[in-house]
């Protein structure tokens, strides 16, 4: 009775375990312990062996430690994924401006057997708001990337008026992943893609077939000339659920300048980037803001950049790139965890150094493309080469790409207009 006493006593004078045998501040593993207590201080049943029922004591207690333990694995189940989780899957964004090489850039992962790619996904967010500042377009453009490295295609639906085939989807056929299976058999995975065939045999493709594919591919891949910023993407780097790397191509503005004479299809897109309402955007506006949206972009990644960048971040000039494009896609292929393979190697050897070049199907090259890169200097005005100098002098001064003063400086091939990149601005 002295148990019982210390115990504590209800009115009836029975041992306070024999009547309450869990209080509220004990929980489940104190079960075992305290059924014992209950035989123990409150006695046994008339007639029982106490042998006998010490053995249906050990017996219990094992069985509520048995069912206590997979009662907390089972809790433990039902508890969100631990956040160092690592995605699954690896997503790349290359992110730069409006011709400048970026073509070029995506199809070096295009052809890779192990990647899905999309050629300006963001298209459809510009084109569906076209009146609206490219500041206020930033954050739909970046959702909509999150969805898309998700495969998560029902976003596209506001942006896209049918919904009903891939043919909805912009440059759809530049996308060797909805060329071949499962979207598509009219390639397979391996294949180098024709454009033109692939249009004429896969159109009719449903849209929500492009999810499926996505979710095929161990490595998504998106390009956008659509952000201007690279403090928009942090909540995508910061994104538990993704492992975003991003590559960052610059161009000599003074060759972009050129590209965009010969290119006329931007009108809409420049009367965004300069608010203009009601003419066409002044060329010169528009250069101005794209390479301060360049000189934003690096500085935000060199300059006292966030924990959460550290490895995610390359930037690379498209005229080191045409120089050396097999260096550049190995090195880039390590970043990622993609491998390089023998044809694919052929391949790029291929279409950046014939003179015309045997794959046309999705390169916009008309030959070697380290000779495309110099093209301002035999064929831009040196008028235009001098306002283009002047606007963009921080950038170029950032990327190291030197000014000429002269016509004749211009012209001289043998000048090397590249220096070295520092990384101490």
């Amino acid at each position: 009775m002295q148990a019982a006493r210390n115990l504590g006593a209800d009115a009836t004078g029975r041992p306070k375990i024999c009547t309450n045998v869990l209080e509220p501040h004990q929980t489940l593993e104190h079960v075992p312990v305290m059924c014992c207590s209950v035989l123990v201080h409150c006695g046994f049943p008339a007639g029982q062996n106490p042998a006998k029922m010490f053995r249906m004591i050990f017996f219990l207690r094992i069985g509520l430690l048995i069912f206590a333990t997979l009662t907390m694995m089972w809790i433990s189940s039902r508890q969100p994924c631990e956040i160092s989780d690592r995605p699954s899957k690896t997503h790349i964004l290359i992110l730069t401006s409006w011709r400048s090489g970026s073509s070029f850039v995506g199809q070096l992962f295009n052809q890779n057997p192990n990647v899905f790619y999309l050629i300006e996904p963001t298209w459809h967010v510009w084109a569906s708001m076209p009146n609206e500042s490219f500041q206020l377009l930033q954050m739909p453009v970046r959702d909509l990337l999150r969805s898309i490295f998700m495969c998560d295609m029902s976003t596209f639906q506001p942006y896209i008026k049918r919904y009903k085939f891939i043919t909805d989807l912009f440059m759809w056929h530049d996308s060797r992943a909805l060329c071949s299976p499962p979207a598509c058999n009219a390639f397979n995975r391996s294949d180098i893609v024709n454009r033109e065939m692939c249009f004429q045999r896969c159109g009719k493709i449903s849209f929500p077939m492009v999810e499926e594919t996505c979710n095929t591919y161990s490595h998504i891949v998106l390009k956008t000339v659509r952000i201007m910023d690279l403090n928009v993407l942090y909540p995508l780097l910061k994104d538990p659920q993704l492992n975003l790397k991003i590559i960052h191509l610059v161009r000599d503005p003074r060759g972009v300048l050129l590209s965009r004479e010969h290119f006329k299809g931007l009108y809409r897109d420049d009367k965004t980037i300069t608010g203009t309402k009601d003419k066409l955007a002044d060329r010169f506006h528009v250069m101005q803001e794209i390479c301060a949206a360049q000189v934003r972009i690096y500085k935000s990644a060199i300059q006292n950049p966030p924990d959460f960048l550290k490895d995610r971040y390359v930037m690379v000039r498209y005229e080191d790139l045409v120089n050396n494009p097999v260096g550049h896609i190995k090195d880039w292929y390590s970043f990622v965890g993609l491998n390089m393979s023998p044809k694919l190697e052929s391949w790029i050897q291929n279409i950046t150094h014939s003179e015309i070049p045997k794959e046309r199907n999705f390169l916009p090259l008309s030959g070697d493309s380290a000779k495309i890169a110099q093209q301002w200097r035999k064929n831009l005005n040196f008028t235009n080469v001098e306002k283009v100098q002047a606007i963009c002098k921080q950038e170029m001064d950032l990327f190291g790409y030197r000014m000429v003063n002269t016509t004749e400086e211009q012209k001289n091939m043998s000048l090397d207009i590249l220096t070295p990149l520092r990384t101490n601005h």
